[in-house]
């Protein structure tokens, strides 16, 4: 599980933890069944309070990405692959959203904007 953290980010520290987290479930590099580290040795790895990590435990749990078993741990749940796809593609749109606005606050058309995207995606 890795996680990096910016403090200058516009995100709050349990956004950032939370949005990562998700994103490494749903890439599977953190698979289902897998145990993930207590909430306070995250906050000690990470140099932070306990607080973000336990309110980036809460919203995983929320949305369905992680169970906690009292005594046993905090343990990644099984995603259908329709869930998986479905919330890959939300977070998609969102990210694309906030980049589209900002790109037409620039003045930018949407033939420049999506011809950003393309050489962008090519790119890869």
């Amino acid at each position: 599980m890795d996680i990096v953290l910016s403090q200058n980010s516009d995100k709050p520290i349990y956004t950032q933890i939370y949005e990562q987290i998700a994103a490494q479930i749903m890439n599977g590099k953190i698979s289902a069944g897998e145990r993930l580290p207590p909430i306070r040795s995250v906050a000690v790895t990470l140099r932070i309070s306990v607080i973000p990590v336990k309110q980036a435990w809460e919203q995983l749990e929320r949305e369905g990405f992680i169970s906690t078993a009292v005594g046993r741990g905090t343990f990644v749940n099984e995603l259908a692959h329709h869930e998986i796809s479905s919330r890959r593609i939300s977070a998609a749109e969102q990210l694309i959203s906030n980049s589209v606005v900002a790109c037409r606050k620039m003045g930018l058309s949407v033939e420049e904007i999506i011809e950003i995207v393309q050489k962008s995606y090519q790119s890869d």
